[in-house]
């Protein structure tokens, strides 16, 4: 019992001597967390679209022989960057209301709006892939037929299977490729926020 006493008296000590962070002190450190996640989220997403511009500008499929993409194709992928855009608009204004809010509650629900944002932005990007990327595989499939009404006329199940297999086992590769570098990038920003709004909850109470 001695030694025990002897030691809780020294720990009691050495807590003494450390530097106690004040409400604001913690508050500013979580403000400053926050707001740089939500910066690089939109750093990011910027630099994913100028990659986007620059493959759809320097490289694509139509570009290869025995390629034949319909125009409509072009114009889905041109509608997406401007999804994309609104996005990209959003997380600024994501980063902003961070930067700006004055209090805990304040800064919750900005942490809330922004992993929201992300992911309704990566929801919306796999799906716009994986849709593409279907239509894509069974069109030019098709077209190497010799177009859909031969394709009709002249399949059976089998080929029917064979279309429909490979255009969801490619697009299921595809997706999961940028799935996991969504995971890297996006999910490491996304975890932050998370420990953020955990220890700003404690806070609230």
């Amino acid at each position: 019992m001695d030694e025990l006493e002897f030691l809780k008296k020294d720990w009691q000590k050495k807590e003494k001597e450390l530097p106690k962070l004040s409400y604001e002190t913690i508050y500013a450190m979580m403000l400053k967390k926050s707001s740089s996640s939500i910066k690089w989220i939109f750093y990011i997403s910027l630099i994913e679209l100028g990659f986007g511009i620059l493959v759809g500008i320097f490289y694509h499929p139509s570009f290869e022989k025995g390629i034949p993409l319909p125009s409509i194709i072009d114009y889905v992928t041109y509608s997406s960057m401007l999804v994309t855009l609104y996005f990209i608009f959003r997380f600024y204004k994501n980063y902003k209301r961070v930067s700006t809010t004055s209090t805990v509650k304040g800064l919750l629900e900005s942490i809330i709006k922004a992993r929201r944002t992300v992911r309704q932005y990566i929801i919306f990007n796999l799906t716009f892939a994986g849709v593409l990327m279907i239509t894509c595989i069974i069109y030019i499939y098709v077209m190497q037929q010799g177009g859909w009404n031969s394709f009709v006329a002249n399949a059976d199940i089998k080929d029917y299977l064979i279309i429909f297999g490979v255009s969801i086992i490619s697009t299921v590769i595809i997706i999961g490729f940028f799935l996991g570098i969504y995971y890297l990038l996006y999910g490491i920003l996304m975890r932050r926020l998370k420990r953020n709004y955990n220890e700003l909850k404690k806070m609230e109470v």
